[in-house]
């Protein structure tokens, strides 16, 4: 039976004290780091190219690898010979250093990079994606073996090592900051004020008009020393896991579909669904980052085989997160619909990305 809401009020109540102290020293031990970085006791490495960092204040999801994905592609229209650098979240390879350019016939494998990586590299298959926990490191590598004019790094706020010329922090306009406290007390890594050090900050995934008072808070509390942007993040395209015909999202309106996730807030999957007029008969959320092992993936594709309404058209929906450790893998792959969004920054945030690349093409 599970607790009541007296019961768990409870249980928070005991616990508090404890996350406190550790929140306390999880922000102490945070501090002392930036301070060892900023009095150079810890060693700060300049790459052979500008170096533009995407990051956030809180853990779990908050649209940074799709802001990743729109500056490669901005980058690379404009000539200037972008690689991303992630640290590859849950991958399971032993390698030091993982490089992969799908153009050059080697498909991504989302086991030993990293579901988002592996995205990245499917999304940009003339960009060279490199994952490694040193991330210094593939930042030589990757100026020896692609002489890159920019480089992307997905996630690295926090990660001090690597200088920047460029550091935009990113705030989800659904789930803002949370209660506002650090580790394990609440969702943040850092305190807001930490935006400071950022030279931009975005709000992601809210229209403008949706994120104007968390935009003018946030812009508030940092006292207008860091621009304040917002970036709506859209259905883009429906289509087979298979690679079969695409559908207009229009296909969806009216339709009872089982919604498919392994993401951070698979809410905002849900929500996006009913947007399109979706009716989401049934959830089916694993864990971020699931890996989709061989009992799960048999269980899906009984599921899909059972289901004698998939056959017909989009019943069954996954995130492109998904799809990329599905694909190739999945019999009944024709069954299963991937949703592929896409990020639409505001006006004063392309002028302000378009900018800095055209600076880094020039140099």
């Amino acid at each position: 039976m599970s607790p009541s809401a007296l019961e768990r009020g409870a249980l928070w109540a005991l616990a508090w004290p404890l996350l406190a102290l550790l929140a306390g020293l999880y922000g102490a031990l945070g501090a002392l780091r930036r301070h060892a970085y900023r009095r150079g006791w810890l060693r700060t490495e300049r790459a052979a190219c500008p170096v533009l960092s995407v990051g956030n204040l809180t853990a779990g999801g908050s649209g940074k690898t799709p802001l990743v994905d729109w500056l490669l592609r901005a980058a690379a229209q404009a000539g200037c010979r972008p690689v991303a650098i992630s640290r590859g979240y849950r991958n399971r390879s032993a390698a030091d250093v993982i490089r992969c350019r799908a153009a050059e016939g080697l498909p991504p494998d989302p086991v030993a990079m990293g579901d988002e990586p592996a995205l990245l590299a499917r999304r940009n298959p003339d960009v060279p994606v490199y994952v490694a926990r040193r991330r210094a490191l593939a930042a030589r590598l990757a100026a020896l073996r692609d002489r890159p004019g920019l480089i992307v790094l997905d996630d690295g706020f926090q990660h001090l090592r690597l200088a920047r010329a460029l550091d935009v922090v990113l705030i989800d306009g659904q789930a803002g900051l949370g209660n506002g406290r650090l580790l394990p007390l609440g969702p943040l890594r850092e305190p807001l004020r930490a935006a400071r050090r950022a030279h931009a900050v975005l709000i992601a995934k809210a229209e403008p008009e949706e994120a104007e008072p968390l935009r003018a808070r946030i812009a508030a509390a940092l006292g207008g020393t860091v621009p304040v942007f917002t970036s709506a993040y859209r259905p883009a395209a429906l289509r087979r896991l298979d690679g079969g015909p695409e559908l207009p999202l229009e296909a969806l309106r009216g339709r009872a579909v089982h919604a498919l996730c392994g993401i951070a807030r698979p809410q905002g999957f849900v929500q996006t669904l009913a947007a399109l007029g979706a009716r989401v008969e049934r959830l089916h959320a694993h864990a971020d980052h699931f890996a989709y092992p061989e009992p799960a993936l048999r269980a899906l594709e009984a599921a899909l085989d059972a289901d004698i309404e998939a056959a017909a058209g989009p019943r069954w929906v996954a995130t492109e997160k998904d799809a990329v450790k599905l694909a190739g893998r999945l019999a009944g792959a024709e069954r299963l619909w991937v949703l592929e969004m896409a990020v639409y920054p505001d006006p004063a945030a392309q002028a302000f990305f378009f900018d800095f690349i055209a600076r880094c093409t020039i140099e």
